[in-house]
């Protein structure tokens, strides 16, 4: 399987010390150089935790900077989302990827009308509470550590959409 990221799932998923999912469900997740600008060398000038988390897992391979280049005229950087949403699509584009993570909801139409799937943090957790890679207590903290924490830009209702739907199923 082949999966690319964006910034949002990456800092969502190392806030909640979960970023560990992305290789037990994709193995090896590929992200473009402005997703590595603003994760890693931003967060780390910043001091943000979650920015070692990922540094470490591409230093150990679990995660993997892609170049490409976007022309100036690429329709994706028209379309009003910032240049690492713009190359996450077009490298899952160009990769055939199986999914794009991405949380920003006007990126996520972006990709979809370029033909690419997208899937956000709530997506990945989701997947994981599947295939029981996390148990339903845990799923229902980490939903409520998302709820919790402005800065993650996850939407309550999303967030109690995707508990009642993994109570649902978990019974």
């Amino acid at each position: 399987m082949k999966v690319i990221s964006n910034a949002g799932p990456l800092i969502a998923l190392g806030k909640l010390s979960r970023l560990g999912l992305l290789h037990q469900l994709y193995g090896v997740v590929f992200i473009p150089p402005a997703v590595y600008q603003e994760v890693v060398v931003n967060g780390l000038r910043l001091g943000a935790s979650d920015a070692d988390a990922v540094q470490f897992l591409i230093q150990h391979k679990q995660i993997q900077v892609v170049p490409i280049t976007l022309p100036v005229n690429d329709p994706l950087l028209m379309s009003g989302i910032d240049l690492g949403e713009a190359e996450a699509i077009a490298l899952a584009r160009r990769e055939n990827a199986d999914w794009v993570l991405i949380d920003n909801a006007h990126a996520r139409h972006a990709a979809r009308d370029v033909g690419v799937r997208c899937k956000g943090t709530i997506g990945i957790l989701l997947q994981a509470f599947r295939e029981k890679r996390l148990a339903l207590a845990d799923f229902e903290l980490l939903i409520h550590e998302i709820k919790r924490q402005p800065a993650l830009w996850i939407s309550e209702r999303l967030c109690d959409e995707a508990l009642a739907t993994a109570k649902r199923e978990s019974v």
